[in-house]
């Protein structure tokens, strides 16, 4: 038993031990950004400046476009340059920010959206060339289960966010303390990437098979040298599903704090009790369910999912308990958690090494481009009648699971053909 649980939760820290400094980095600055965007600033702009949601839209849009746009520019820039600098480097240069927004007089609210601008730009390049650089190292056959570590740090520090801003604010009795407490962990994503994210050499060492990380001229050669046969057939259903899903998602995130709240009647005490019992699917489920995604098949994990998950947001405007409410979202998270790591590794193979911080950071680009999209409707729906933040979720992950059944993406330079040949994901538990 115990060789058992070892294997499924720890052997794969022992084959990619740079997982660990990957996953603190992730961890600590996806509580930062998410601290900001999912509790404190929703908090602050309608709580207490008491503008709308539709400004509060704008404002996460702005963030998003920012991102959105220089999303393919840092992954293709990491391809050439190495993933390091920018792993260190984004973090830390927004990291006052959300120190400085919290300070300006209430009358200056609007400098909210140049600096929205600035937080864009550092998760632009913080987000591609991590994601590419856990994806260098990582072998086919287990593939999907480090990513769904990845993804599983991930969704945790979006529920340890929402956590922290409630104790934050609670202890503190002030509204501007998670602020302060985002700062202080874009700081600390920075510095444990200075010190511990891995150089390239040190990969190449640790992986010489499947971790080609190269320098900056060797990429450069390498991508010259391969055929180009990222084809636009191949990579466009996978922009328009990473589309769908990231606006399906971001219609909710800056309303969910305040349906809860407002609609539902739930007190601080059940929000901590909700956090921490979706923590236990993502802790308990995370690498189970992808190396289940490894065994099955990537794309069979992505269709479930966004099956599954659209089919939870027809029903959940129509829990109106905490205990139905709980229960749909535990299934909606255990269905997030085979599907994104499952859908992240097939980005992953859409193309060889030295182009896959570019072609992930395409493909980041279309999430981006749905992501700006989620909050304005979002935001728009949340006026005209709160639970339609579902309804829209719903609609956009209905329509990604029926492109995802019809038009999954292949693995094009792998040697699969777009709804051709099938390549290496469509046979579980396939090793190169």
């Amino acid at each position: 038993m115990l060789a058992r649980l070892a294997k499924t939760y720890l052997a794969l820290f022992r084959e990619y031990p740079s997982l660990a400094a990957f996953a603190v980095i992730t961890g600590t600055g996806q509580i930062a950004f998410a601290l900001l965007n999912i509790y404190a600033l929703p908090v602050y702009l309608v709580h207490d400046l008491h503008l709308s949601g539709l400004v509060l839209g704008v404002a996460s849009a702005t963030f998003l476009l920012s991102e959105t746009l220089l999303k393919f520019p840092m992954g293709r820039l990491s391809d050439r340059l190495g993933r390091r600098p920018f792993v260190v480097l984004g973090p830390l240069v927004v990291c006052l920010n959300p120190a400085i927004l919290i300070s300006l007089p209430a009358r200056l609210w609007a400098l909210v959206f140049p600096l929205r601008i600035a937080d864009g730009t550092g998760a632009a390049a913080l987000w591609p060339p991590l994601f590419a650089a856990v994806a260098d190292q990582v072998r086919d056959r287990s593939r999907a289960a480090v990513m769904s570590v990845m993804n599983s740090v991930y969704i945790a520090a979006i529920g340890a966010a929402a956590a922290i801003g409630i104790f934050a604010a609670h202890l503190s009795g002030s509204h501007r303390v998670p602020f302060y407490v985002a700062s202080a962990l874009l700081f600390a994503s920075g510095v444990v990437a200075y010190f511990w994210f891995p150089r390239s050499s040190a990969l190449a060492r640790a992986h010489p098979q499947s971790a080609r990380m190269q320098s900056p001229g060797d990429a450069e050669r390498t991508a010259e040298a391969e055929p180009r046969r990222i084809a636009v057939p191949s990579v466009a259903p996978a922009l328009l599903i990473s589309l769908l899903m990231s606006s399906g998602v971001l219609v909710l995130s800056n309303f969910l704090i305040l349906y809860l709240s407002m609609d539902m009647g739930f007190s601080a005490s059940q929000f901590g009790l909700l956090l921490v019992g979706l923590a236990v699917p993502v802790v308990l489920l995370g690498l189970p369910l992808g190396h289940a995604a490894d065994r099955w098949g990537t794309r069979k994990a992505v269709r479930l999912s966004l099956a599954v998950s659209g089919l939870v947001m027809w029903v959940i405007p129509s829990c109106h308990t905490v205990v139905t409410f709980s229960a749909a979202a535990v299934v909606l998270v255990a269905s997030h958690i085979l599907g994104t790591p499952a859908w992240l590794a097939v980005v992953s193979q859409l193309a060889p090494t030295a182009r896959r911080g570019g072609t992930m950071g395409l493909v980041a680009t279309a999430e981006g481009v749905g992501a700006v999209l989620g909050p304005l409707l979002g935001g728009w729906l949340w006026d005209l009648h709160h639970p339609w933040i579902f309804y829209g979720s719903a609609v956009l992950l209905t329509v990604a699971a029926i492109v995802a059944f019809s038009a999954m993406p292949g693995i094009p330079w792998a040697g699969g053909e777009w709804l051709g040949r099938p390549s290496a994901d469509c046979h579980p538990g396939h090793q190169r």
